[in-house]
């Protein structure tokens, strides 16, 4: 991924955004550390829908095991952690 600073991102914002565009993240930092990522509107929404859908899963699986009968463990909450953060 491109990494730029704020300073060049303000001088080259068009020709950054149509990489971006592009399918080319744009990484800006501040004083070398990560502050933003420029996306193409359609990267953002592919990532909005799998965050979305993860969260789905997440309630999901939570609803599941409440159901399930004494003594049958099922997925613990350690587990649904560890899934959220794929």
């Amino acid at each position: 991924m491109k990494k730029v600073s704020i300073a060049d991102a303000k001088n080259r914002l068009t020709e950054l955004l149509y990489q971006a565009e592009e399918g080319q993240p744009v990484q800006v930092t501040r004083r070398g550390q990560a502050v933003a990522v420029l996306l193409s509107d359609a990267e953002y929404a592919r990532l909005r829908n799998a965050a979305a859908g993860a969260a789905d899963f997440a309630i999901w699986a939570q609803t599941w095991r409440q159901r399930l009968p004494a003594g049958i463990e099922g997925i613990t909450a350690a587990e649904l952690e560890r899934w959220r953060e794929l």
